[in-house]
């Protein structure tokens, strides 16, 4: 919005005039995220800092551009060098300090993992390479180094379009407002439309997040060009305002009592966004209005609205938002480097708070020695295209180290022999990942080039139809398929062993309207049907016990019903916090017992210690604690044999390797399965 009571003269100079509120409203962003990411307990939902960073963003760029079409001096080269002063500095210097610590600090598949991000945000497609590798065989996001830098990607794939967008419409002289409001409505109900089946891309895709980005230049149109709907409306606001809360004669100017409301609204949906969105999994979605509202409305109050002027303006605040950029980037790093020295878990609170004033701390180092010198300091043609060189040049770095496979020559000979042996390029790991994958009977789309939760099509047939009179049906998610391999070399031949599952699915409710678009829900529909069709002998369920007691009770007791005589439900083997072969490097190297002492997942385990403790004496299931087979006083099995590199049991956090299949099966779960037979 902008000053209709007293002109377009003054909304020409709340567009074109430094704004110290907005360096104000940038701090209470950044303040936010950070404050998310080192306490998430306590900042609940800082994650909007991100989504008032968009609606700033294209609120600014557009205002630049609006004006200088308008005086007849835009130039894209000159956009772009001032682009490339303002965000490369910065961002040069995190890249090569992450690459560096990662080189130090880094296991050779955890510095691969960072290349290809180093790469992808150099490139600034972070935000794509993030989507596309979001799905279940990710590992944890709290581990990527860079991980916040998939917004700058969305901000930079916007600036990579919008110029040129309002350019060609000036040019034509289209009516840019409607142009601007189609995008927002494309954008807005993608992300909707999205977020349900596909949380994954709402939150990624720039498609998704471009109305917040929008919603800003909105701002600028309106206040830049003061068109007279706009000017009509803000006085029909302003007046009817003055109308309800004072007398005729009163003497309120209702141009200032209408900035001060806007100011209070918009700043009361900001603060209370950072507090009551606390459904991570739906957002950006509908919730996202409420900051992006807020975020609008405070900057379109102007200036001079009371919270603006004094409490946006004060001296912290504007020195908080001019670090905001590096402060952003240099945070997360050092939280998700942290990380490592406490296996996995976040750093004390103390430390995170220490961590936190250091970001600070590097962040106006960051902007007083390099950033502002550069933007502002010099005006030699090369700097920018020196700029672009160096960030070229670092993202040529990110790939040589995801193509060498994470630089596994940086270790001694030993080290080298055993990460290779594990790494996510080794032909032997992959080939025993297709032994106990069983990816012909996954509703999981693992072909998808990008995540989605749609199913695939179907399974084969051969998972599901038996071959004989006797059938052992396994259920579940990954951790049910894994067993097939050992379970299918080691029961009987006469005994058809069926398979339907889906990666990260755990047996549960049916939700019937979205069957068609949630692997979980079609493979949990799909089992029933055929359980309904050909009940299997035996039931076998098993997953990362996320088990809902009362429904697998239900469960059991309906498929009973039709016809299978036993079901069997397995509590979780040992899960470990990190890959067992890390582990091994981290903490045993030097000598690996045969059965290692702590480091479990203890959040994951506690999931089938629940479900355990929940258990009746005449329940319609026989629970098997399969912590019994792997586990003793001692600590929990880590390797059979001898050799600790090729009996490892597991080459990742859960999942058993075709060997270890073969062991559970003929020493616990074929004993167990027959005596049903």
């Amino acid at each position: 919005m902008h000053t209709p009571l007293r002109g377009p003269q003054i909304s020409s100079e709340i567009g074109t005039k430094y704004r110290p509120d907005i360096d104000g409203l940038r701090a209470i962003a950044v303040l936010s995220v950070v404050a998310f990411h080192a306490f998430p307990g306590v900042v609940r939902s800082g994650f909007v800092g991100v989504d008032i960073f968009f609606v700033i963003s294209g609120y600014l760029i557009t205002s630049i551009i609006l004006h200088e079409t308008i005086e007849q001096r835009f130039s894209f080269t000159s956009f772009y060098f001032r682009r490339i002063k303002r965000i490369f500095p910065a961002l040069i210097i995190v890249l090569l300090a992450c690459l560096l610590a990662g080189a130090v600090l880094y296991w050779p598949d955890d510095f691969s993992r960072l290349g290809k991000h180093t790469a992808a945000s150099a490139g600034f497609v972070a935000n794509l390479a993030l989507w596309q590798e979001a799905n279940y065989f990710d590992v944890a996001s709290d581990s990527k180094v860079l991980l916040h830098l998939w917004s700058l990607g969305i901000e930079e794939q916007f600036y990579l379009i919008w110029p040129a967008l309002l350019w060609l419409a000036w040019r034509a002289k289209l009516r840019r407002v409607l142009l601007f409001a189609a995008i927002f409505t494309a954008s807005f109900v993608y992300g909707i439309k999205t977020v349900g089946p596909n949380p994954v891309a709402a939150f990624y895709s720039p498609i998704g997040r471009f109305w917040e980005l929008t919603a800003g230049s909105v701002l600028a149109l309106v206040i830049v060009t003061s068109p007279p709907w706009a000017v009509w409306i803000e006085r029909i606001i302003a007046a009817a305002l003055r109308t309800v809360f004072f007398e005729r004669d009163c003497g309120i100017d209702p141009d200032k009592f209408y900035r001060h409301v806007l100011s209070t609204l918009g700043m009361a949906m900001i603060l209370s966004s950072i507090y009551v969105i606390t459904k991570r999994n739906e957002f950006p979605g509908w919730a996202a209005l409420l900051p992006v509202l807020g975020t609008y409305l405070t900057i379109a109050a102007g200036p001079h609205a009371w919270l603006n002027r004094y409490a946006l303006s004060n001296r912290l605040l504007v020195w908080s938002g001019l670090i905001s950029y590096p402060l952003y980037l240099w945070h997360w790093p050092l939280l998700a480097f942290a990380r490592l020295f406490f296996d996995g878990e976040a750093a004390p609170p103390i430390l995170r708070a220490t961590l936190i004033v250091a970001a600070i701390g590097l962040a106006w180092l960051t902007y007083h020695y390099v950033e502002k010198p550069i933007r502002f300091g010099c005006r030699q043609g090369w700097i920018a295209p020196a700029l672009a060189s160096a960030v070229v040049l670092i993202g040529s770095i990110g790939i040589i180290t995801l193509v060498g496979d994470g630089l596994p020559g940086r270790l001694s000979a030993d080290k080298r022999d055993y990460v290779t042996y594990f790494g996510n390029a080794s032909p032997i790991m992959q080939t025993e990942h297709r032994d106990v994958g069983q990816d012909q009977c996954n509703f999981y789309n693992v072909d998808s080039p990008i995540p989605t939760l749609v199913p695939r099509d179907a399974i084969d047939p051969s998972c599901y139809i038996r071959h004989s009179d006797k059938s052992l049906m396994i259920l579940g998610d990954s951790n049910a398929a894994d067993l097939y391999y050992g379970l299918k070399a080691t029961l009987p031949k006469e005994i058809s062993i069926l398979m339907i599952y889906s990666s990260g699915c755990q047996v549960s409710v049916v939700v019937e309207h979205i069957i068609n678009t949630h692997h979980c829900n079609m493979a949990n529909h799909f089992a029933l049907e055929r359980i309904k069709i050909d009940p299997p002998d035996v039931l076998l369920l098993s997953s990362n016990n996320s088990y809902d007691i009362d429904y697998i009770r239900q469960f059991a007791t309906r498929v009973k019903g039709y016809g299978v005589k036993h079901v069997l439900v397995l509590g979780m083997r040992p899960h470990w916090k990190f890959a067992l072969p890390r582990t091994v490097l981290d903490h045993f190297w030097a000598s690996t017992p045969r059965y290692i002492p702590g480091h479990l997942d203890i959040p994951a385990m506690s999931l089938t210690w629940k479900f355990q403790s929940q258990l009746r004496e005449d329940e319609p299931f026989e629970f098997i604690d399969e912590m019994q087979a792997f586990c003793n006083a001692q600590g929990c099995l880590a390797f059979l044999g001898d050799n600790r590199r090729e009996g490892l049991i597991t080459a990742d956090t859960v999942h058993l390797r075709p060997h270890a299949s073969l062991w559970h099966a003929r020493e616990h779960l074929a004993p167990l399965i027959m005596k049903h037979f």
